[in-house]
């Protein structure tokens, strides 16, 4: 899932419900009623605030949770970066992604745990990271790429998706490489789209060897697992009109 909720993005985070200081806690509540439905054995979640993460795997019953900053700022030089949601004191903490599981990662964490900044990179502002964990039963890794423009006329398309594209590639070759001879969970939002031809390119590469299934956008699972029928789900309606929870839907699939 996606739940928009850095506050940085205001096309997204202008149209959730509730006064600014609300909503981070009014979506991760609804995430909290949607993760219970639906029963997962693991949940990524792509642009959530580390302060959103206090006290929630407790609250879906799970044990383990890893969080993943984007950062900021030139190689040998970089810090999380932080959130900006309006009307919370600490603005939400560091802004990135995160994987929670029903059990505890082993230890040493070091050994289960990977977190690394992709090489490809528009700009210094927002260094986009990839994230995974080790689980007895699979490696699980998730990242937000680098955001290519809906129009394939923009002026930026073409390079955007020349930098998502080596994003992608690198996050499943790293994510490989780690999981070793396990088996491999990739899922987040990839920010390609499978019916744009040059995008379509990019995440066949991404996904070589491996069967992907999209959520009709953005979203993806990239699994050498046997897939079931993937489920794309509106989130819950929301009590005020014309508000939004997030711009992504919940995506989910079975996986043996």
């Amino acid at each position: 899932m996606n739940l928009c909720n850095s506050g940085l993005a205001d096309h997204c985070w202008n149209k959730k419900p509730g006064e600014p200081e609300e909503r981070a806690a009014k979506i991760m509540q609804v995430a909290a009623t949607e993760i219970a439905r639906i029963k997962p054995t693991v949940v990524t979640i792509n642009e959530i605030c580390s302060g959103d993460l206090e006290g929630f795997k407790q609250k879906i019953g799970f044990k383990g949770d890893s969080f993943f900053a984007v950062l900021k700022g030139a190689a040998g030089f970089r810090t999380p970066l932080k959130c900006g949601q309006p009307g919370n004191p600490s603005k939400g903490g560091d802004y990135g992604s995160a994987i929670l599981t029903r059990e505890p990662l082993s230890e040493p964490h070091s050994e289960f745990r990977l977190e690394k900044a992709l090489d490809a990179q528009r700009n210094d502002s927002e260094v986009r990271v990839m994230g995974c964990r080790k689980m007895p039963w699979a490696t699980v890794c998730t990242a937000q790429l680098h955001a290519v423009p809906s129009g394939e006329d923009h002026v930026d398309y073409l390079r955007s998706v020349r930098v998502t594209a080596e994003q992608c590639l690198q996050f499943s070759r790293e994510a490989m490489q780690f999981a070793g001879d396990g088996p491999l969970i990739i899922a987040g939002d990839l920010n390609l789209r499978w019916d744009k031809p040059r995008e379509q390119d990019a995440l066949n590469l991404c996904g070589l060897g491996f069967t992907r299934k999209g959520d009709g956008g953005r979203q993806h699972v990239i699994s050498g697992k046997a897939f079931g029928e993937p489920q794309t789900d509106p989130w819950p309606d929301t009590s005020e009109p014309d508000t939004v929870w997030t711009d992504h839907p919940l995506f989910y699939v079975d996986l043996t």
